[in-house]
């Protein structure tokens, strides 16, 4: 953990309420050395305009020629457009590179409470390393997110299956729809982060098991929920607002009609493609959102750093077919 405090030290922090690690440089994976890899961080700020002043005065090298137009309009970029993350990526500290995405407070409230985008919200059903500790509203916020994970992951599994598949589930959601498992990102990755961290994955979400009702760990090879329309009709209203909307947006353009949420839920609680309707819900936020901050990255990047990124997931890509 000193390392990784190490390498976020470069950055100003005054403003910064919490910083996490994550990715195949900070947490282990199945077949990989993490000592190799580029360390992914998000910093979460409360004034991100400050943020960008400061980090500019103190590191002007790690932004493209976009720091040229100051601080106030980073802030712009930042909060207004795709997934409301900047990153600086391929950035030196002393023998690693790092990455880091800045996204202020009320975004990620917005995305681990409503899944607005998917995209921090979706780092964090994975295990993390905490850099900096969230204090106790953004540790809510945090056991929230990943309670939603727990559910939404619930809803497309039967009624009964391992916890090893119950992971594979969990782990997957923010890769739903993300065009980039198409192309660009390894294609064993959602296997080789379960298999990598099956003990911090039941840390995290044994708590959130053992506070279901209607769900029983038997075994790490039997997990049974209840599968009865009550449930699934509990579990579909405890799901994020973003998703609950998409679902009526798409249920009412298929059937041709105008339903409130509350009518289209319970009548899909009803039907056999609760699943295939929740994953299309997912789907739906975050493909859009992988394509736009996708081409963000790019742009705060610069040609040169987005040239090398591109080729070291290509790489990564091609290794794993």
């Amino acid at each position: 953990m000193d390392e990784y405090r190490e390498l976020i030290s470069v950055l100003p922090l005054d403003t910064v309420e919490y910083a996490f690690a994550y990715g195949s440089g900070a947490i282990q994976q199945k077949d990989e050395n993490k000592a190799e890899k580029m360390v992914d961080f998000v910093v979460v700020t409360k004034d991100a305009q400050e943020f960008h002043k400061a980090n500019i005065a103190k590191n002007p090298q790690h932004y493209s020629l976009l720091r040229l137009l100051g601080p106030k309009m980073l802030e712009k970029i930042q909060c207004n457009f795709a997934a409301r993350v900047y990153y600086n990526t391929h950035v030196n500290v002393g023998k690693r590179k790092i990455k880091y995405g800045i996204i202020s407070y009320e975004n990620v409230k917005q995305d681990l409470l409503d899944w607005r985008w998917i995209y921090i919200s979706g780092r964090l059903h994975k295990p993390v390393l905490d850099v900096i500790k969230p204090k106790d509203d953004m540790c809510d916020l945090v056991t929230e997110n990943r309670r939603s994970a727990l559910h939404s992951a619930l809803l497309l599994l039967p009624e009964s299956f391992t916890l090893k598949q119950l992971f594979h589930q969990i782990v997957g959601l923010s890769y739903t729809g993300d065009f980039r498992m198409i192309v660009g990102e390894d294609k064993n990755k959602i296997m080789k982060i379960v298999e990598g961290n099956y003990e911090e994955l039941m840390r995290v979400y044994e708590p959130l098991m053992n506070d279901d009702a209607r769900l029983s760990v038997m075994s790490p090879a039997k997990v049974i929920q209840d599968g009865s329309t009550t449930a699934i009709y509990h579990r579909l209203n405890l799901l994020p607002s973003e998703v609950l909307n998409q679902i009526q947006r798409n249920m009412n353009r298929a059937q041709k009609r105008q339903r409130d949420a509350e009518e289209v839920i319970f009548s899909l609680a009803h039907r056999h493609d609760v699943a295939a309707t929740v994953e299309t819900a997912i789907g739906g936020i975050i493909r859009p959102i992988s394509f736009s901050q996708t081409a963000k990255n790019a742009f705060s990047a610069g040609m040169t750093r987005s040239v090398i990124y591109s080729l070291a997931k290509m790489s990564k890509f091609l290794k794993s077919k």
